[in-house]
This record gives structure tokens, C-alpha cells and sequence, in this order.
């Protein structure tokens, strides 16, 4: 098959709305049952006996330890402002309180207040292989890309368009403004880089995004054009970015994910 003929059946059109279904196919974990996950993860990585070294021997070594590190504090942040809520800094959390009948309340109190739970951990919490596998990667293309945050905020909100995944176009309307993209632009994002305004690179990022995800490939043209600001990780992390945000996408829209309460309301109050 010629690669005209290829693309002509592999090219889908831009999508104009979003998919929604009813109600999720796979309900995300009740509030307990999440802060219970969040208690036995981290139990877990507190067990694991690999130290913090500041001289290691190569770059590998480098690159292990700091992911371990980063994983011994993904829930951190979550414990310590429950612990600090519920008064127990100094005896701390435990499993037996969470099961706790009386905490429910308490804890409920405090997923309200600090919008702490997203749908996406939540869901993927039933399922502890996928999650950690995920989380392996997410800490690499949501953490630790080498592109520049507004850049990869144009990649993300772009594709999230095109796969008509709410969800992750709601999350990622508050992060790119937060790293510094406007509402003029992100509405400018839903037309691509026919819209007025872009500079020639963001409309380079945008054509990068339609060509991977009616293609699933990028034209030579674009590859070098890439180049001439990108260097090879670069090229490499744009790649991943996109093809990650659109499978988390398929997720996100077959699974049935609603944006939470707290997200729609800090879109309100943009």
C-alpha cells in the first residue's frame, strides 16, 4: 500500500465534542478505599531498603535512584496532610484507623477540602499493576520531560482535543495556564495551527500533534523543522508525550471518567 493511500485511510477528522458516557463503566475507589491504597503504597516503598546516595558510580545508577527517591515520596504529600488534619502527627496513621468505621467521616471531610483524589488514580487504584507500571511512566512524561512546560501543555491539550477526552482536556486547561498559556490560546489549541496568532513553532507543535495522531508518524518535513529548536531527547519526549496523553485518553473516555468537583470548579473561577 502507498504511503498516499495509507494516510488517505488513516486520517481522521479533528474532533468537535467530547465523549461522554453516562456513567462510568469501571466506578473509581471510594474515599477510604483510596486513602487505604495510598497507606499500603507507601508502606510499601518506606520497606524498600535503597538509600538516597549523593555519589553513585553512573549515569544509570543516577537515573535508578532518583526514580526509587521519587517513588518513596509520590504519596507523601497526601499522609502527612491527612495525618496533620486528622491531629496525629505525633502517633501518625495507621491501617487499623483507616478501616476504622469512625474515620470515614473525618476522611471523607478531608478529601472534600483538599480535592486530593482524581478519578484517574482513583480507578486505576483497582488495578495496583497497571498503576504502578503507569506511574513509572507518568513520572517521566508528566515530571521530568526535557520540553518546556508550555510547550508540552500545547502537545497535551491538543491531543486531548483530538481524542475528545474531557477529563484530561479539563485537567490540562488549569496546568497550561498555570505554566503560563492563556485562555485565548488554549480556545485558540480546539482550531490547531490555522488559528491566528501562533508563532511558527507553536504551529509547528500543533501539525506535530495532528501528523502523529492521524498518522502515527511525522513527516520528514516536520521532523527537521523540529530539529532546528529540538534537540534528539527532545524530539524523542515529544513523541512519548503525545503518544501517551492519547492512550491515557482511550482510558479516560472508555472507562467513563467525570471531572471532579473541585477541577470544575477552579475552571469556573479561571
Amino acid at each position: 500500500m502507498s504511503r498516499k493511500n495509507r494516510e488517505k485511510i488513516t486520517k481522521r477528522a479533528i474532533k468537535t465534542d467530547f465523549h461522554q458516557l453516562d456513567k462510568p463503566r469501571i466506578p473509581p475507589l471510594d474515599e477510604i478505599e483510596f486513602i487505604k491504597e495510598v497507606f499500603l503504597f507507601q508502606s510499601a516503598m518506606d520497606k524498600l531498603e535503597y538509600p538516597n546516595r549523593e555519589i553513585v558510580e553512573s549515569e544509570w545508577e543516577r537515573e535508578m535512584n532518583s526514580l526509587v527517591q521519587w517513588l518513596k515520596g509520590y504519596n507523601e504529600n497526601i499522609l502527612d496532610d491527612l495525618s496533620s488534619f486528622l491531629k496525629l502527627e505525633e502517633k501518625g496513621l495507621s491501617l487499623n484507623l483507616i478501616n476504622s468505621g469512625a474515620s470515614k467521616d473525618p476522611i471523607n471531610s478531608f478529601i472534600r477540602e483538599k480535592g486530593s483524589i482524581f478519578n484517574v488514580m482513583a480507578t486505576m487504584g483497582r488495578y495496583r499493576k497497571l498503576r504502578l507500571k503507569w506511574i513509572l511512566m507518568a513520572s517521566h512524561v508528566t515530571y521530568n520531560t526535557s520540553l518546556p512546560p508550555k510547550d508540552k501543555e500545547i502537545l497535551i491539550l491538543r491531543i486531548a482535543w483530538l481524542c475528545g477526552s474531557e477529563y484530561e482536556w479539563d485537567h490540562h486547561v488549569i496546568v497550561g495556564m498555570r505554566v503560563g498559556l492563556s485562555i485565548e490560546e488554549i480556545n485558540k489549541i480546539k482550531i490547531g495551527s490555522k488559528a491566528q496568532g501562533w508563532n511558527d513553532f507553536d504551529k509547528l507543535l500543533l501539525s506535530s500533534v495532528d501528523e502523529l495522531y492521524a498518522n502515527t508518524i511525522l513527516s520528514d518535513t516536520t521532523w527537521n523543522a523540529l530539529s532546528e529548536r529540538y534537540e534528539e531527547k527532545q524530539r524523542m519526549d515529544l513523541i512519548f508525550v503525545v503518544g501517551a496523553y492519547n492512550m491515557l485518553a482511550m482510558f479516560m473516555n472508555s472507562i467513563g471518567f467525570k471531572t471532579e468537583g473541585c477541577v470544575k470548579k477552579s475552571l469556573k473561577e479561571s
